[in-house]
Order: structure tokens, then sequence, then C-alpha cells
């Protein structure tokens, strides 16, 4: 009887582990799924008010063409920017010259703005390079 009883308390200390071992992974999993947020226009339009006072602030379209410009390109004087979130902002950037712009002009130029971004302590940004049709 005594070994029933020591066999039992076995199995019932395993089975409690067992179980604070599952809440445990649970708990854990569920930290870790990404939470669905969407962001509210209200918060996208506040960053983006923010994100503009910084770029105008540091100047930042004139570093981002003057950097262009040494790097051997002719971009145009004008700089578009499409600000959503921290995660999705666009800066559109057009060139004179060229036939056609290939992925190394893409890649360099997004290394250019991200050198920049990085140094003005903003978050980083998507590149759309296009060409200005000939007239």
């Amino acid at each position: 009887m005594e070994k029933w009883s020591e066999c039992m308390k076995n199995v019932l200390q395993i089975f409690f582990l067992f179980m604070c071992l599952l809440v445990v992974v649970s708990l854990w999993m569920v930290q870790r799924e990404p939470s669905i947020i969407t962001p509210s226009p209200e918060r996208a339009t506040i960053y983006a008010e923010e994100l503009g006072e910084k770029l105008q602030a540091t100047n930042f379209t004139k570093q981002v063409l003057q950097a262009i410009r040494s790097a051997g390109y002719s971009p145009d004087s004008t700089v578009g920017y499409l600000i959503d979130s921290p995660a999705h902002q666009v800066i559109t950037i057009q060139l004179h010259d060229g036939e056609e712009i290939d992925v190394s002009t893409e890649s360099e130029i997004q290394s250019i703005i991200d050198e920049l971004a990085e140094k003005n302590n903003m978050h980083l940004f998507m590149v759309d390079v296009q060409l200005l049709e000939r007239e």
C-alpha cells in the first residue's frame, strides 16, 4: 500500500509539472504572436506631421539632393514623401539622366538615403527612383 501511495504521489507530481509547463508554453506563445493593431489615421497623421517637422529642421531634402548629385546623378529639385507610419515611409527621387534605371542605381540611391536617415535619427525610407521623360 505504501508503494502504491508513493507511486500515485510521483504520478501527481509529474502531472502537476506537465500542467505548469503547458501553461508557461501557452503564455509564451501568446506573447510571441504579433498583435493585430490597425494604425489609426489620427496616429498616422501625427507621425507624418512630426516627421515633416524633422525633415524641415534637418534640411533632409537638401541633404538628399546634394548626396545624390555628389554620387554622379542628376535628380530633379523636388523630392516626394509618402508617410503612413515608421514602417511605411516612401521617398520618391526623379532623375533627369539615363536611358533606364537599373538595379545598381536604385541600390546606390537606397544606400545614400539609408545613411542620411540613420545620421538624422529617422526610420528608413523605401526609395522609389523614377526617370523623368525627355522632352
